[in-house]
């Protein structure tokens, strides 16, 4: 644009720039707002407006007074005062010359302006390309910084939107952590519902069961009144067969008397036929032996026989000559024969009296007998209508019984459906009972679910007060920029904005155990540090101009051996030694489980002695800067005026997360006068399976200002128990946190050195830190095709079905080639969270995870080979040290098991290349995962992560 005399209009020109620079300005502001930058706008704009009319006006009479003494005759010049002419002309000329040279000049200011304009627009242009972007949610963009620009806003644009990438990331991870109580909310409205259901239809199948109950009571009474009436005529029948039972037993005692007599009539018989049978016996044999006298006599008679035979035989020899001794000898046989026949017929006689005197006997004997049968006879004809009376009294009797069996028969059918309804009635009382049972157990879990519900509603609540507060302060800093700072829940003294940097600021109320320390009463609480309160004169350091004071003194020390109290006093006094000083303040410890926990204590203790503030866990691994080993107690001690230190124990981490880290951070101050920064260091049970809330709700509870390092304690790789130590107190399940004051800031920096080689895959099916599916495929399945395919293409090759299960091999490729979640801009490599797979080893299925992974999480494979490991560990040192705003004292660094299963036996190559960029004493140990929460950092919850933490010297 030109005047009307043709040159340019600077007015505008200017104006213009000047307009742009209050655009600039204004975003820069962290945009004031549509009115403040309108208002920006007309007040520079107007200014840049006057400015350029009045250079424009100068211009202009410059040129009008060049273009008068050129053109314009002069009356008063006359040919004698041409010379005079000469000379009024020569000083015009010297005046336009000059008037030129000022154009020029000005010509070559606008020049400039033009120039200094197009860097303007160009990095306005630069930083409305960026606000679209940011606007449109990519958070990550960065403005090139422009030294040439006039305008330098490229810095404060980019350490703006690295506040705000923090903030979106707390936010991030602090929704996650709602999310997750909404679930569990959700679920517990779900199962309070579902037991309501269940309650409800077991009340009715109780209900249901309570009137089958009552109508089957109704049929038992029924039963059991037919049941009363056969009771009564069973009565009734047994008083007439009692009546008959006594009658029988009257007839049936007459007849028992009547039936003795003849019993005993009987026996008297008995005894005499056997006297008679014994006399019979006596006869028979008498009759024997006369049959042998009779046998003996009839062989006398054939003897005498043969004697008469021989005799007449004798007697015919006898007659032919005449001799008669023959016949002598005969006679004399036939004599002895007679004598022995006179013999046996005395003796057959004698018998025979004896016979008869027998036969006498046998006959009284029987006649006797016969009376007795005689006299017994009317007993046994007594007892015979005895019997007859009780056979008539047995029949009636019999007629009564049967009459009561049928009373019986009837009362037994009546008593078994009593029974049954009786047994059906309990059934349905066993089923009520197991219904009452199972209302019981319902309503129990009805209550525990409502109580998570309560508990998670509670933290829901608490996470809403925090959010709030956090969008309150950001309101703040936008309406009011010079307002201080206030906690959480409740206000706190804290340095201005304006001294606040990276990793400082105030600290959240909060609640837990910590050590009794007189300058530590609640986080709502400001601790004075006072020379009377801190111990110590003031001193100058950095900016901060104070008097004397001790700095911060920061020694290391390690040592093994078969003794654990020794082992532990070994270690401690070797850094104590080196300290410089004899009063420790703080001390960090890292003991393998190989040792007595308790007698490392103590042992330290020794050392240290009672008042130094305490924490530490057990570990996979330890280091120094002197050294890397395994197997060891490694001690750090610290001494200083410029740090305060406080720590706190919070237990019983699996009931809930929350109420542990309140219990870790209850009495920890918000503030402490004199040492505006606050940091601190959280250590916690490796095992526990929720270190990446106990990360989101340690920063909530501290408040968002307040960075922190850490790590998961470990216990060699044995996944068997691990431990955390506050003071004397050696817990598990629990979580640690020591807080730094410092006059200076605390540096944090982290690194991984993974780097992504699939492309961005999704979860699809997960349970806590069981990934189950990834992009709908088994998760282990979805790992290894990637796996192979980069093999493959990088010329390497694995035979995965050669690879056994539970194997070293399995879990150091799990290892290698872990996962990534993407979290967008930050200080490691395209900004991935690590996270290790390897908790289960199994080629089957699911891939275990240390920590929770929700489904909808896109995770990519990642790959880090051993010397990438090293480059990393040693960029962390070099990012820590580059970023420490004065000297530095010592340090604390939180690095992976996983590292050293990756690197082997080369491990002590990355602690020796941390070593050679820090250059001061530091100590570390091998975490089951790290954390890290620091603005400008990757923060949250890390596996195969270097996290190193410098203290302010």
């Amino acid at each position: 644009m030109q005047t009307e005399t043709g040159g340019p209009n600077y007015a505008v020109q200017f104006g213009a720039a000047l307009f742009v620079a209050a655009v600039v300005m204004a975003a820069a502001g962290h945009f004031g707002g549509v009115l403040g930058l309108l208002a920006g706008a007309i007040v520079v704009g107007g200014t840049g407006t006057v400015l350029g009319r009045r250079v424009d006006s100068e211009h202009e009479d410059v040129v009008s007074s060049v273009e008068a003494v050129i053109d314009e005759p002069d009356p008063a010049v006359t040919d004698g005062g041409i010379r005079e002419l000469d000379t009024a002309f020569e000083k015009r000329v010297t005046e336009n010359r000059q008037l030129r040279t000022q154009l020029d000049d000005l010509e070559s200011e606008l020049e400039g302006t033009r120039h200094r304009n197009e860097r303007i627009k160009s990095q306005t242009e630069a930083l409305q390309d960026a606000m679209q972007l940011c606007a449109a949610g990519q958070l990550t963009h960065r403005i090139d910084s422009d030294e040439e620009s006039p305008l330098d806003v490229a810095d404060d644009f980019n350490e703006m939107m690295d506040e705000l990438e923090g903030t979106m990331r707390h936010l991030k991870d602090f929704i996650a952590l709602v999310v997750s109580s909404s679930n569990e909310v959700m679920s517990g409205t779900e199962e309070v519902s579902e037991a309501s259901d269940e309650i409800s239809a077991t009340i009715q199948e109780i209900a249901e069961g309570a009137t089958v109950q009552s109508e089957r009571l109704q049929s038992v009474n029924g039963e059991m009144e037919n049941l009363s009436s056969s009771i009564e005529e069973i009565a009734s029948l047994s008083d007439e067969v009692a009546t008959l039972s006594e009658r029988t037993t009257e007839v049936g005692r007459q007849g028992q008397e009547a039936a003795k007599t003849a019993i005993d009539g009987l026996n008297e018989m008995e005894d005499g036929s056997a006297e008679a049978v014994e006399a019979i016996e006596t006869l028979q044999t008498e009759m024997e032996a006369i049959d042998e006298l009779v046998e003996f006599i009839s062989e006398v008679a054939r003897e005498t026989n043969m004697l008469a035979l021989n005799a007449n035989i004798e007697a015919t020899r006898s007659g032919g000559d005449g001799s008669g001794e023959g016949f002598a000898a005969v006679a004399n046989e036939v004599k002895e024969l007679a004598a022995k026949s006179k013999d046996a017929a005395e003796n057959i006689e004698k018998r025979i009296a004896d016979i008869h005197e027998q036969t006498e006997v046998a006959t009284n004997t029987v006649r006797e007998t016969e009376d007795r049968v005689a006299e017994h006879t009317d007993s046994v004809e007594n007892a015979l209508e005895a019997l007859g009376e009780i056979a008539e009294y047995a029949e009636e009797t019999n007629h009564g019984v049967q009459e009561m069996h049928m009373a019986a028969d009837e009362q037994a059918k009546s008593t078994q459906q009593v029974v049954a309804l009786v047994e059906e009635t309990a059934t349905i009382s066993d089923q009520t009972s197991d219904l009452a049972e199972d209302v019981t157990a319902s309503a129990e879990e009805q209550t525990a679910a409502l109580t998570d519900v309560s508990d998670s509603t509670k933290q829901l609540a608490e996470n809403a007060n925090w959010l709030s507060d956090t969008l309150d302060m950001y309101k703040a800093r936008q309406d009011v920029p010079a307002m201080d700072r206030q906690s959480p829940t409740e206000l706190a003294g804290s340095p201005s904005e304006g001294q606040a940097s990276t990793g400082s600021g105030d600290v959240a109320s909060a609640s837990s155990t910590t050590d009794a320390t007189p300058e530590t009463s609640s986080r709502s609480e400001t601790a004075s540090s006072s020379p009377e309160a801190a111990g110590s004169d003031e001193f100058t350091f950095g900016n901060t101009t104070e008097t004397t004071g001790l700095p911060t003194k920061f020694q290391t020390g390690m040592a093994t051996g078969d003794d654990s109290f020794d082992t532990g006093r070994r270690a401690a006094t070797m850094a104590f030694d080196d300290l410089g000083t004899d009063r420790v303040d703080f001390c960090q410890v890292f003991c393998s489980p190989e040792y007595e926990y308790a007698d490392v204590l103590e042992g330290i203790r020794d050392v240290i002695g009672p008042d130094a503030k305490l924490i530490g866990a057990s570990s996979s691994g330890e280091f120094t800067e002197k050294a890397v080993s395994d197997g060891t107690v490694t001690v750090s001690l610290v001494a200083s005026d410029t740090i305060k230190f406080f720590t706190g124990l919070g237990t019983d981490l699996s009931d809930g997360v929350a109420s542990a880290v309140n219990e870790a951070v209850e009495t920890l101050p918000a503030s402490v006068d004199g040492y505006p920064h606050l940091s601190a260091i959280n250590l916690h049970d490796g095992l526990a399976g929720i270190s990446d809330q106990i990360a989101v709700v340690t920063q909530r509870n501290l408040g968002h200002d307040v960075s922190f390092a850490g790590g998961s304690a470990g216990d060699d790789l044995a996944m068997e128990a691990t431990h955390v130590f506050h003071g004397d107190t050696i817990a598990s399940d629990s979580v640690v946190i020591g807080l730094m004051a410092s006059k200076e800031p605390v540096t944090i920096t982290v690194d991984h050195g993974h780097s992504p080689i699939s492309e961005p895959m999704t979860v699809t099916k997960a349970e806590g830190g069981t990934v189950l599916e990834i992009d709908g495929k088994p998760a282990f399945e979805a790992w290894r095709e990637s796996v192979e395919s980069y093999l493959a293409e990088t010329g390497q090759q694995v035979d995965f079905d050669a690879v056994e299960n539970e194997s070293m091999e399995l879990l150091g490729l799990l290892t290698e080639f872990e996962f990534g979640i993407e979290e967008g801009h930050g200080a490691i490599s395209d900004g991935y969270k690590i996270r290790w797979p390897g908790l289960r080893l199994s080629k089957e299925g699911p891939l275990d995870f240390p920590v929770g992974v929700p489904e909808g999480t896109v995770v990519r494979v990642m790959h880090s080979p051993a010397d990438e490991q090293i480059v990393s560990a040693r960029d962390t040192a070099t990012a820590a040290i580059r970023d420490a705003p004065g000297n530095v004292a010592g340090g604390f660094i939180y690095d992976c098991a996983c590292r050293s299963i990756i690197l082997g036996e080369n491990f002590d190559e990355a602690v020796n290349a941390m070593d050679e960029e820090l250059g001061v004493p530091f100590s570390g140990f091998e975490t089951y995962g790290e954390l890290c929460m620091e603005r400008g950092q990757m923060s949250g919850y890390h596996n195969t992560t270097s996290v190193v933490m410098l203290l302010p010297e």
